[in-house]
């Protein structure tokens, strides 16, 4: 028996308890584990782009063979007959726009490509309402926000973040015209932007599952995937920050998030 309390099969040696040799063990761990998921993240990219080049061609086919039966048998088929039409039409664009979104998502779940960089966040917000001019004006939708705070991030990212908060809740509006705000506080190092607007609002149960992919909460009145806040979610996550969502059935919604500044 060891007189210093301690065992000779339990003592350290100076040698298993160097610190520099750890701290290269964990760096060498860290760069394996972002190379496999480098990898996997690859692999799930060009199986994306390989599902969604072989799946476009028979659905063009569809559309348009279906497109020249309608032509050829104009004025012989019935409601029921061009209602089926339309059936049929409509699954395949719903289809395409799913394939596009998936594309979409796969892409998010890459590593990033190259580092973070300071982004005018106004600049995003005066493109993205630009770009959806349109959708705006048919809505009747009033947008508007506030000195917003330059951010840690890339601007087509953040732009597709803000694409997609706007133009869901110009989709999923009550009976009045969308109103929503957007705004942002700074604390130190992070920004919380907060996106509220006057729409159908959302039961507190489904407040995480509305982030997961192709998760839909209404029915196909709206138009959509599912995938749009669980591409939001992935660019948020990518550059450090987080989303959620507050709101009740009936009472508008506030999507928020952070970033580094």
């Amino acid at each position: 028996m060891s007189t210093d309390g301690s065992s000779a099969g339990t003592k350290l040696s100076h040698k298993e308890l160097d610190p520099h040799k750890l701290l290269s063990e964990i760096q060498e761990l860290r760069a394996r584990l972002r190379t496999e998921e480098a990898r996997h993240a690859t692999e799930l990219t060009q199986f994306a782009h390989a599902a969604s080049h072989d799946m476009r061609e028979p659905l063009r086919m569809v559309a348009s063979y279906t497109q020249l039966l309608s032509r050829r048998c104009d004025g012989k088929l019935d409601d029921d007959g061009r209602e089926f039409m339309r059936y049929i039409l409509d699954g395949v664009q719903t289809m395409e726009r799913l394939l596009e979104d998936l594309l979409t998502y796969s892409l998010q779940l890459r590593p990033l490509d190259k580092p973070p960089s300071t982004v005018d966040t106004e600049a995003v917000a005066r493109g993205v309402l630009l770009k959806l001019e349109k959708q705006i004006r048919e809505s009747g939708a009033e947008i508007t926000y506030d000195d917003l705070p330059a951010v840690q991030c890339d601007f087509t990212h953040l732009s597709q973040v803000f694409h997609q908060l706007i133009t869901n809740s110009i989709r999923f509006r009550g009976a009045l015209p969308p109103r929503i705000h957007i705004s942002a506080t700074r604390n130190d190092d992070e920004a919380t932007f907060s996106f509220s607007d006057n729409g159908l609002g959302i039961e507190p149960r489904f407040h995480e599952e509305i982030f997961r992919a192709f998760k839909r909460l209404h029915g196909r009145e709206y138009p959509g995937t599912g995938v749009g806040l669980a591409i939001a979610k992935r660019i948020i996550e990518q550059y450090g920050g987080r989303i959620w969502v507050e709101s009740e059935a009936g009472q508008g919604a506030v999507f928020r998030f952070t970033l580094p500044t």
